[in-house]
């Protein structure tokens, strides 16, 4: 029973932001059209999202920006207390000449946790009181370059980390965990557009997994209980294609894209499938402001297995996946809108409903029942010269 319970807390260790753990977009412009980004450009954002298509830019643009999250998600009917997050972003593209652009992304991809610290109850799922925070932050320089319809482009990745785990433990009556822990890691993103006509763009990105060790966390958390957790945790790689068609003042896409959880230190082995995410936007853009609507699907990764309770591996995996990793959001709803303010500055605005999902498992405890609700608002301000 203890290694049960363990388990149910310390592999409380990831985020659980919309896509999985990773936002649906990055960008006021394409988070408020459903996190389309692979072949519909927006400017300095796109080093974001596909970095060829910053070979398009007619000039330089710097856009900075934050993502306000908060997420509500009960277990049980409790309420976690990590509802809010603050994700920053910043980047920057510039043309060198005709063929050539560069640009440089920095922002928060994913930031979030669970808090049952402030539990008083008899729930066996809750009264460990575990609290848990992931934090990643990407650093992103792109160059990209086109000629004709073709258009190429590559970003290495640094991305930054911070993990921290604590919970009670109720058999020797101290709290477990050593604070936080910080790493670094090297990746790639690389995409390229093409123009099949003269308003009509496809798009194809790839971007790489990103190895990540936090040195004593998982590790020291599961250690009281004889247990051996690996301490690495992977962000998995993922690629996808997209498309984007101009109508006079409207423009319409589509992006299909898909995140390879299963192949992910960490996540494989918390049992994530490989989620296939649906997004589709349209935008109205004048020379003086835009409005924007979208829609973002993506099936949750994590299985619901049918099982009974008690000290099962299936129970088990269930304990984990809903208490402390509900990664069960599927469906979100979008809209933006923006403006100059003077002939060089703008101001953009974004919003992602996620209407509440509720899940019903068997973890070790007997039934489980997990609600999950996100609401996000972002501001951006981008400056072109």
């Amino acid at each position: 029973m203890k290694k049960i319970v363990a388990l149910s807390v310390v592999s409380a260790v990831a985020l659980f932001a919309t896509n999985g753990d990773n936002l649906i977009g990055l960008g006021a412009k394409a988070r408020a059209m459903g996190g389309v980004g692979i072949a519909t450009y927006y400017g300095a954002e796109n080093t974001l999202s596909n970095p060829a298509l910053i070979a398009k830019s007619k000039g330089g643009e710097v856009a900075f920006g934050a993502t306000y999250f908060a997420p509500t998600v009960k277990a049980n009917g409790v309420k976690s207390s990590a509802d809010t997050n603050v994700i920053p972003e910043v980047s920057v593209s510039e043309k060198i000449n005709d063929a050539w652009a560069y640009g440089i992304g920095m922002y928060g991809s994913a930031g979030m946790g669970v808090d049952y610290r402030d539990y008083q109850g008899t729930d066996p799922y809750l009264n460990m009181k575990a609290r848990t925070n992931l934090q990643l932050m990407k650093f992103a320089p792109a160059v990209a370059y086109h000629s004709g319809a073709l258009a190429v482009g590559v970003a290495p990745v640094v991305q930054y980390g911070n993990l921290d785990i604590a919970y009670y433990n109720i058999m020797s009556n101290k709290w477990v965990g050593q604070g936080s822990t910080e790493d670094f890691g090297l990746g790639f993103e690389a995409g390229l557009t093409y123009d099949l006509m003269e308003n009509l763009r496809v798009g194809a990105v790839y971007k790489s997994s990103i190895s990540m060790t936090y040195d004593h966390t998982l590790s020291v958390a599961s250690a009281p209980f004889g247990m051996n957790i690996s301490d690495k945790l992977e962000q998995p790689a993922e690629y996808g294609i997209g498309l984007s068609y101009d109508m006079d003042n409207f423009t319409f896409a589509f992006d299909y894209k898909r995140i390879k959880w299963s192949d992910a230190d960490g996540y494989k082995d918390f049992g994530w499938d490989d989620q296939d995410v649906y997004a589709i936007g349209a935008k109205y853009e004048t020379d003086g402001y835009w409005a924007a609507v979208g829609f973002n699907y993506a099936q949750n990764p994590v299985a619901n297995y049918a099982t009974t309770a008690g000290n099962n591996p299936k129970a088990i995996m269930n304990t984990f996946n809903y208490l402390m990793f509900p990664a069960t959001e599927e469906t979100h709803y979008t809209a933006g809108a923006g403006a100059k303010i003077t002939e060089h500055l703008s101001l953009d605005f974004d919003i992602v409903y996620a209407p509440n999902k509720t899940v019903t498992t068997t973890g070790f405890a007997g039934p489980l029942t997990v609600k999950h609700q996100e609401t996000s608002v972002a501001f951006s301000m981008r400056y072109d010269f």
